[in-house]
């Protein structure tokens, strides 16, 4: 509907209109001071007259589409009719999912780069953003009709292999290993680190196994593996709790015998040029790109652009979204300036969605430093409050342990999903773990809450035939309703899911507090019945919305 007013607008006054959503008190969407600046510029008409010309011009063309058009306070306001939010309320309630969708969408591929945990490094709560951020991304792209590919790009080759590799040789015990895989290598790792502050031979030592590997060697390969193998099945536990489902994992070893023809394609550009023995290629405004190592090893760049190559190829994509730290700005930098410069990028556009770093009161989580919290301990905690509050406010509750993790989890992924995505975190505990007010929790009991009115109407009237309406008094929860689609797309753009959250928290807080003021089940069935309607798309909204972010749905607290 905005496009279309914009569109509509530019016809009657001859120059390009943004819409946008209105802002509250006033009207549903609104013209901001600019672009009411811009009309006047051209046709030196003041905002009134602006405002009663766009009213006179839309009755023709949109008929009882709005109840009034007017300038107030700097901004022109569009209020729509009462038909128009009973429409809109019609479509939500006959099917939630398909009113997000717009049909263009449908011909577009999205590739979601997101997760992307380190082999033989833990799953730490520093893993969470990209992980809960890329998964509620991928969902409103879904949700609004593009064909998604979530890929998981793990962290499974680099330098880092060499180093682990020495440790597990030197002072690794296999069986010890075999039995705490996640802990051991961990450990290992971080001595490997300590150990090399005071001898300098450990990184060259590194480097060679490292090297080893890149050739193919059968040692280095096997103990590889290895490492590959188990943290993959505690990456699967956390992903499972979690409820994340990424459609392929496909780690940076997938790309190693594809390097050489990014290497040579270089070459063939005259692209690649040689610095103190390293390939390297020039970049405008930036640091040069480094291909190869003077060594001959690749790096994490190499790799990268092996891994643009294919997804252009393989997927044809209108974006790729990298769902990583903001820490890693400039290599996204230098990977879109040497795909351009390669003419990778005619179709296809980077969209570097990335986020602020999780870290700890005394400074960035640092797994070789041993500053790490896990995402493991972060669950268990917050089940183990979940659990108390409800043994204290519904010990009758059924599954009550299933129950409290999927609380818990809420918590936890609500709390990093209504952070600003560009925003550092600061990570505490009660932070995390927060059960009420704007939390996941507050949302899920509220969802509950819809649930329960359904039930008790559908119990005690099973035939009634629910009647489509609202008063005076569920006007701005309908004006606030009404907003879920354009801000679904909003999210979509600005790949910023903390958009939906604010959405559906003002939802959340207008239907409760309806909720205190008002009976909607009565002794009359008439009454009731027309109660009901806005409970139930109410239900509708909260459920599609919830279900974008990740959090499970509970008809019961």
């Amino acid at each position: 509907m905005i496009e279309e007013l914009a569109k509509n607008l530019c016809n009657l006054f001859g120059l390009d209109v943004k819409v946008d959503l209105g802002k509250e008190p006033f009207g549903d969407l609104a013209l901001l001071p600019a672009e009411i600046n811009k009309i006047s510029e051209k046709t030196g008409m003041k905002g009134e007259e602006i405002a009663a010309k766009i009213y006179s011009s839309f009755e023709q063309l949109f008929p009882g589409r709005f109840s009034a058009i007017k300038f107030e306070s700097g901004y022109i306001n569009f209020y729509f009719s009462e038909r128009i939010y009973l429409e809109e309320l019609q479509k939500i309630l006959k099917d939630s999912s398909s009113y997000l969708i717009e049909p263009e969408n449908f011909k577009k591929t999205i590739v979601f780069d997101y997760s992307s945990p380190n082999i033989a490094k833990p799953f730490s709560v520093g893993h969470l953003r990209s992980t809960v951020i890329g998964q509620a991304n991928y969902n409103i792209h879904k949700a609004l009709g593009y064909k998604t590919i979530g890929i998981n790009h793990l962290g499974d080759w680099g330098t880092q292999f060499g180093k682990l590799i020495y440790a597990i040789k030197t002072w690794g015990d296999e069986d010890k290993i075999a039995k705490n895989p996640i802990e051991e290598l961990n450990s290992l790792y971080v001595r490997f680190h300590r150990e090399a502050e005071t001898d300098g031979k450990l990184n060259e030592a590194a480097r060679e196994w490292f090297r080893k590997l890149e050739k193919g060697d059968e040692e280095a390969l096997k103990i590889w593996s290895k490492c590959v193998k188990w943290s993959m099945e505690e990456f699967e536990k956390i992903y499972r709790i979690l409820n994340v489902k990424i459609d392929q994992v496909i780690g940076e070893s997938f790309y190693k015998d594809k390097l050489d023809e990014i290497v040579d394609e270089l070459k063939e550009k005259k692209l690649l040029k040689e610095s103190e023995g390293a390939q390297i290629v020039e970049l405008e405004g930036m640091p040069p790109a480094l291909i190869k190592k003077s060594d001959g090893t690749t790096l994490y760049l190499t790799r990268d652009l092996a891994a643009l190559k294919y997804r252009i190829e393989k997927y044809h994509p209108a974006k790729i979204i990298y769902h990583v730290g903001n820490d890693q700005a400039l290599h996204f930098s230098q990977l879109e300036a040497v795909a351009q410069k390669l003419g990778w990028l005619k179709k296809t556009k980077i969209v570097f969605a990335g986020h602020g770093m999780m870290r700890l009161a005394e400074g960035k989580m640092s797994t070789r430093a041993g500053r790490t919290v896990l995402l493991a301990d972060l669950i268990e905690q917050s089940k183990d409050r979940a659990l108390k509050i409800i043994e204290a406010k519904n010990p009758n509750l059924k599954e009550k342990e299933k129950v409290a993790l999927q609380i818990g989890i809420s918590a936890i992924k609500y709390a990093d999903l209504s952070t600003n995505r560009k925003s550092d975190v600061i990570f505490s505990f009660d932070k995390f773990i927060n059960l009420s007010g704007n939390s996941g929790p507050y949302l899920q009991y509220t969802y509950a809450r819809t649930c329960s009115l359904v039930g008790e109407f559908e119990k005690k009237y099973p035939k009634a035939q629910v009647k489509p309406g609202f008063g005076k008094e569920e006007l701005e929860l309908v004006r606030t309703i009404i907003k879920v689609r354009p801000l679904v797309a909003l999210a979509a753009s600005a790949s910023a899911p903390n958009i939906l959250c604010d959405f559906v928290f003002k939802l959340a807080e207008e239907f409760n507090s309806l909720y205190e003021k008002k009976r909607f089940i009565t002794g009359d069935k008439q009454t009731s019945s027309a109660n009901i309607y806005i409970v139930k798309v109410v239900q509708k909204v909260l459920g599609q919305v919830l279900k974008l972010l990740g959090i499970t749905l509970l008809d019961e607290i």
